[in-house]
């Protein structure tokens, strides 16, 4: 009995352990996709979500509402246009089988960059 609790217990430490491990947004762990803006809104704390056409993810800055120079970079009229997006790749147990939401590394319009996490 006390080996099961404790092999029970040490399984869970390992899964908090891998589920709140932050997630690597290096340009070698990211994946480049390219895609024409569909929508861009607000979700949750101040982030920017994008919507790409044909795709069924869903792309977002982390509060980049409160980062200034991106918010007002988005004035420049993303919808309809083409962009590449550079999101992270990431796997937590809390989601096993991937999410819906990729948080984006770096996003670019007409070859410029205009948000970047890669120093």
């Amino acid at each position: 009995m006390r080996k099961t609790v404790f092999i029970t217990c040490l399984i869970f430490v390992a899964l908090l352990f891998f589920a709140f491990q932050p997630i690597d947004t290096s340009l070698e762990n990211s994946v480049k996709i390219e895609g024409v803006v569909k929508s861009i809104t607000e979700a949750g704390a101040k982030d920017i979500l994008f919507e790409l056409e044909n795709d069924k993810m869903t792309y977002y800055i982390n509060r980049g509402f409160e980062k200034e120079n991106v918010s007002s970079k988005l004035n420049n009229g993303f919808i309809g246009k083409k962009v590449t997006v550079h999101y992270a790749k990431s796997w937590t147990p809390l989601a096993p089988f991937g999410t819906r939401s990729k948080h984006i590394t770096q996003l670019q319009l007409n070859n410029k960059i205009v948000y970047s996490e890669f120093k």
